[in-house]
């Protein structure tokens, strides 16, 4: 049955009379039609860009239904000093109301335009991000470069999708890993000092939105190992207000922070590494960026284990060309306080977002489930902590927390490694 036919004889029903998986099906195939409206603004937005009428030739759907982001790619006249193409990005949800920043949608939607069009001019020398062309706040759209790209890096990290992983695709996900953290260094040491551009540009683009940086939910931490029975140990407060103070004043490690740099927010040119989806991105304590690899990428839907030699290469590499920039972070004392903090906030983060509906019911997550992450990173950070010898009073009730846990969900495997390291 072709499509047309499934549209027809459906189109005299309401959808929501259909089964389920039948109303999926013709959901599914129904023709979608681009909005003229987007078409016809981003034309004016490419005008204003360029600085003479431009019109686009075609219009074409590259993301998926159901997705939280519309994803446009449209195609320019060879004659507008424009690409042949570039990519409208519009934000999707009905709570988007460029006029409520309350809003989580309309705060991410800025947060994205805010980083695409400050990281489009913060260095000639490398492109960390899409190039930027312009906007509409009313629609709720950007327009960014179509990055030519052969993969991402969570294709590396997932390899074939075999049981084990031979030795050339563990190496291409270790050469992918190391260049996943200098493209983080580098965004940072670019970004540094630049905090007041970023807030100017912030006012004139959103004057009303807050842009907070992180912090730990103290009152929720306390609720939930009440709710467990913990005690916490006697310096436990003290180490929760010692990483959010890291957090919210970092000194000298002020950097932009991507904050969600998940190996599918990764493109891989085959000249270097762009990072895409800025929807968190805020100036902030760096190392939120590089603990991600000893955490296994808090944020994301590929969460699996990376062998620990590797992630102090992935250290290495970054506190490399960090340093050039910010000398401090050769000292051994230094450098170790800043990532064992930066992981103490995801742990804090992860526990403040999934524990509590994880204690009712476990639930898959991409390739794995909440209970696996959290007992992964409770793992994670005590060894971190006891291999530098820091925060001792959160490690020791992280530790009480991870053998409760442990007893009551002794069905849940352990978080595997990356397919490609298996």
């Amino acid at each position: 049955m072709s499509k047309p036919n499934v549209v027809r004889k459906f189109s005299r029903f309401p959808l929501k009379s259909l089964p389920l998986r039948l109303m999926n099906f013709v959901y599914a195939h129904v023709p979608r039609r681009v909005d003229p409206l987007i078409v016809a603004a981003a034309e004016r937005v490419l005008s204003t860009a360029v600085g003479h009428p431009t019109q686009l030739t075609q219009v074409e759907f590259i993301s998926e239904r159901g997705r939280r982001n519309l994803l446009l790619r449209c195609h320019c006249p060879s004659d507008t000093g424009l690409p042949s193409s570039l990519i409208i990005k519009k934000v999707k949800a009905n709570s988007y109301n460029p006029n409520n920043p309350n809003s989580w949608d309309t705060l991410r939607f800025f947060r994205d335009w805010l980083g695409a069009q400050f990281l489009s001019t913060v260095s000639d020398q490398y492109p960390h991000s899409p190039r930027f062309y312009g906007g509409d706040l009313t629609l709720g759209f950007i327009i960014l470069e179509d990055v030519p790209h052969h993969a991402r890096l969570v294709e590396s990290l997932l390899g074939s999708g075999s049981a084990s992983a031979d030795l050339s695709v563990r190496n291409q996900a270790e050469r992918a890993l190391l260049q996943h953290a200098a493209c983080l260094a580098q965004l940072h040491v670019d970004t540094l000092g630049k905090a007041a551009e970023f807030e100017a540009l912030a006012k004139e683009i959103a004057p009303k939105a807050q842009f907070m940086r992180e912090g730990v939910d103290i009152p929720t931490q306390q609720r939930l190992l009440n709710n467990l029975g913990i005690q916490p140990e006697s310096n436990w407060l003290h180490d929760l207000n010692t990483i959010n103070e890291a957090m919210n004043h970092p000194g000298d490690f002020l950097a932009y922070v991507h904050a969600d740099a998940c190996p599918d927010n990764v493109l891989d040119t085959g000249e270097g590494l762009r990072l895409i989806d800025f929807e968190t991105g805020h100036f902030g304590h760096a190392f939120v960026d590089i603990a991600y690899g000893r955490m296994m990428f808090p944020s994301c839907w590929c969460a699996n284990r990376l062998p620990h030699p590797v992630v102090q290469q992935m250290e290495n590499t970054y506190r490399a060309i960090l340093s050039k920039h910010r000398p401090s972070v050769e000292s051994d004392s230094i450098f170790e306080t800043a990532l064992v903090r930066a992981c103490g906030y995801w742990l804090l983060t992860t526990l403040t977002r999934h524990l509590e509906p994880a204690l009712s019911k476990d639930l898959n997550w991409g390739i794995s489930t909440t209970r696996q992450r959290i007992l992964a990173r409770l793992e994670a950070f005590i060894t971190t902590t006891q291999e530098f010898n820091q925060l001792p009073g959160l490690r020791g009730t992280a530790s009480r927390l991870l053998d409760l846990l442990q007893q009551r969900w002794s069905d849940t495997p352990s978080l595997p490694d990356y397919p490609a390291f298996r």
